[in-house]
């Protein structure tokens, strides 16, 4: 069933924004042949200028696919010259969904490239233009071809990108005759491992702790700082529930839309930053500005608006005016003025025009690949991208040394901490009577084995948890060779590590410290905060299934552990 299908299906229910029905209808039916076209000449074009060499071993292929990546940006940075960037994002935003994929993460994916390319427009608008209190540019069968050529070369690009981190994972390719660009050499044991990989990551991606911790979380408590509103992208178009106006004193509404809001709790940032800030000021000035800026658009959508939550839901951001924006900013630095000058010492947030133009600073990439712009402007107003804003946020998050040293001691402790407490809240959380956290155990006649960094519990059954912080960073994303190579090797030195500390304790089940005889089996697990790529092996072995089939792998990411650990509520 096509978007627009599902549109008229509940329309009735719904509360619609007609450009939406306009665009979806346009473009719907001109994709099929629009598309065909368009890929069949970016991929002609492409080729005729890189032709490829006859030899495409993986580092051969990673270099190879760079240049197509680079020509092709190009070629894209030179189409969306046409319209400025707020014009293509509100565009982007009303697409049906034409970017199926054998995993739900490919649409999305695709989506967020295609809006990225769009910014690299300089094309400036003067002023948005508004019919019957809507922002409502042009459509017209000339738009929605060029919109849907974008969408198209687009793709193919992102079909270069899924070659680039095939390449980094160690796979060779080889050309193809005709227009066809090349493809991998079928290896069994490296397809099956990247299978499995894309499986996991679509099944439970890096969620709230691709900073290497949680620094978000939708737990709110009553001493927590101001909450955030957020966005989660969805990959369909689908009925959401809404407000015309603010949840205090709106209208419960459903609409067409594609982002869910959920509120957001820094207390879990604010303690992060407590613990790191008597060492180095690890964050970029664009993060202050931006926990400014979403305090400022909450307190907007909780208590003011009249469309905002239509406006979010269906497309991800907002629009005010530059001096609505600068006045709800005014009043909330004051408000986060001691909370901010204990989070981020010498922050020099005095002013709403500071946090405008560090937001316009924020770095922008296409490979790696970052989250666009937050804000775009045109004339007398700003729209402010929430679901970029959201991803930024996360990034910014980040402390970024690797290595040992005090911040990423600090980070390790706390996504240690951040395990324990996902145990403590499941079935798993261990009784009075279990092994501590951080407890050193120590064998008869040995020195003392690694600190156990959380510890599960159900009945007769130990869980013990390695817990390894390491970010979801652009690099990894992109597949590059050097950081999915080094990030392989730590998992598996990591992993060997704790499998000798396991089969060391299940074959002394008590020592000089502790004493275990009360347990007939003892899972040991290596935990990331998202899930990881590892060849097959030892790293993707199954070492417990719950009886509704949730798996547990012997290295696992956060999201993985937390549904093997509550799929016991279940059972």
């Amino acid at each position: 069933m096509t978007t627009l299908d599902q549109l008229r299906k509940h329309s009735k229910k719904l509360v619609l924004d007609p450009t939406t029905t306009e665009f979806l209808t346009q473009a719907e039916h001109e994709w099929p042949a629009a598309s065909a076209r368009w890929a069949a000449h970016t991929v002609e074009k492409l080729l005729a200028a890189c032709p490829p060499p006859t030899t495409l071993g993986p580092i051969e292929a990673g270099e190879y696919f760079t240049l197509l990546r680079q020509t092709l940006e190009q070629d894209l940075r030179a189409l969306v010259q046409s319209y400025p960037t707020v014009q293509w994002l509100w565009y982007l935003r009303r697409l049906p969904d034409l970017f199926e994929g054998e995993l739900p993460t490919t649409g999305p994916y695709d989506r967020g490239l295609m809006e990225l390319m769009a910014t690299s427009s300089t094309k400036p608008c003067p002023a948005l233009p508004h019919s019957d209190g809507q922002i409502a540019f042009p459509i017209t069968d000339g738009v929605v071809r060029r919109v849907l050529r974008l969408a198209m070369t687009t793709i193919v690009l992102s079909d270069i990108h899924s070659r680039l981190r095939r390449a980094g994972k160690g796979m060779a390719f080889q050309p193809q005759p005709g227009h066809l660009l090349p493809v991998n050499v079928p290896t069994a044991h490296l397809d099956e491992a990247i299978a499995l990989y894309d499986q996991r990551v679509a099944a439970f991606g890096a969620g709230l702790l691709g900073a290497g911790t949680q620094v978000l979380s939708e737990d709110h408590h009553e001493d927590d700082p101001l909450p955030i509103i957020a966005v989660a992208p969805l990959p369909v178009w689908q009925g959401l529930p809404s407000w015309q106006g603010t949840p205090d004193d709106g209208i419960p509404v459903v609409v067409w839309g594609r982002f869910a809001p959920r509120g957001l709790s820094l207390g879990q940032l604010r303690n992060l930053l407590t613990l790191s800030n008597p060492y180095a000021a690890w964050w970029q000035p664009q993060l202050p500005a931006l926990v400014a800026l979403l305090q400022a658009l909450s307190l907007y959508l909780l208590h003011y608006t009249r469309h905002g939550w239509l406006s979010l839901t269906r497309y991800g951001y907002v629009t005010l005016g530059r001096d609505l924006l600068t006045s709800y900013l005014a009043h909330v630095l004051p408000m986060l003025r001691s909370e901010l000058d204990t989070w981020f010492p010498d922050h020099h947030l005095t002013e709403p025009d500071t946090v405008l133009t560090l937001l316009d600073e924020l770095p922008v990439t296409t490979w790696p690949l970052t989250p666009p712009p937050v804000l775009h402007h045109a004339g007398p107003d700003i729209v402010v991208d929430l679901d970029a804003a959201t991803r930024h946020l996360l990034a910014l998050c980040t402390i970024t040394p690797e290595g040992q040293g005090p911040l990423v001691n600090i980070r390790a402790e706390h996504f240690e901490q951040t395990v324990q407490s996902l145990i403590d809240r499941s079935p798993w959380k261990p009784s009075p009577h279990a092994p501590r956290r951080g407890l050193q155990p120590r064998p008869h006649g040995q020195s003392v084995l690694t600190d156990f960094d959380a510890v599960g519990e159900d009945g007769d059954t130990l869980l013990l948890v390695s817990c390894k912080s390491r970010p979801y960073t652009g690099l990894y994303d992109a597949g590059d060779f050097r950081t999915v190579r080094n990030s392989v090797t730590l998992i598996e030195q990591s992993l060997a590590k704790w499998q000798q500390v396991i089969h060391t304790l299940t074959e002394q089940p008590q020592g000089s410290n502790y004493d275990l005889t009360r347990y007939q089996r003892i899972l040991g697990v290596v935990c990331l905060p998202h899930t990881p790529y590892t060849p097959l092996g030892d790293a993707t072995q199954i070492i417990d299934t719950r009886p509704n089939g949730q798996t547990l792998y012997r290295v696992c990411g956060y999201n993985e552990l937390a549904a093997w650990l509550n799929a016991a509520a279940a059972d």
